[in-house]
């Protein structure tokens, strides 16, 4: 898996300025969801971490922690007209999937996200054991198992190629995203 690691406050950042942009009503907890989502859709679909955090189980859904400290403490910036996960980004398919996921995400009531994020089958419904353990680290590849079988398609995508080169291998010395 290659990790990209943008600070999960700064994916935060965009996914909430996007939401206002979009008139999308957003709140720390739906916030957190669409960090969540975006994280997955990016991990099914190009095998990639999105974040330099990686979620854990929390009562109503999966949560960034470092991410929840800095919204609920004011630490975002929202000020700059470009976020900085924009500057950092050469890679417009980052941006198109985090859109898209809070385009089609973000309209979901409060109860019919917590119901998708923790029905049986989720990755946080594994890793919680059914809703017992809070604060479990829910692992990368369940997460992106479970949003490759019920959100996204990676077959089916036809959004920005990825273009990342990766570290070399022995075999090759051109391997790209």
């Amino acid at each position: 898996m290659r990790e990209i690691f943008f600070s999960s406050s700064q994916v935060l950042t965009y996914i909430i300025k996007r939401c206002y942009l979009k008139d999308y009503n957003i709140n720390q907890a739906t916030a957190q969801r669409l960090l969540y989502c975006s994280y997955g859709s990016i991990m099914g679909l190009f095998d990639m971490r999105l974040t330099d955090e990686r979620p854990i189980t929390w009562e109503a859904g999966p949560i960034f922690p470092r991410a929840v400290f800095d919204h609920m403490n004011h630490q975002l910036n929202f000020t700059d007209y470009q976020n900085p996960l924009e500057q950092k980004l050469s890679q417009p398919a980052i941006i198109y999937v985090i859109n898209q996921t809070v385009d089609n995400f973000a309209t979901l009531s409060p109860q019919e996200f917590t119901e998708f994020l923790t029905a049986p089958g989720t990755p946080w419904y594994e890793a919680s054991n059914g809703g017992e353990n809070m604060g479990v680290i829910m692992e990368d590849e369940l997460i992106r198992q479970y949003f490759i079988k019920s959100v996204v398609d990676p077959d089916a995508y036809f959004g920005p190629n990825m273009e990342i080169p990766i570290a070399a291998d022995p075999r090759s010395e051109n391997i790209w995203a």
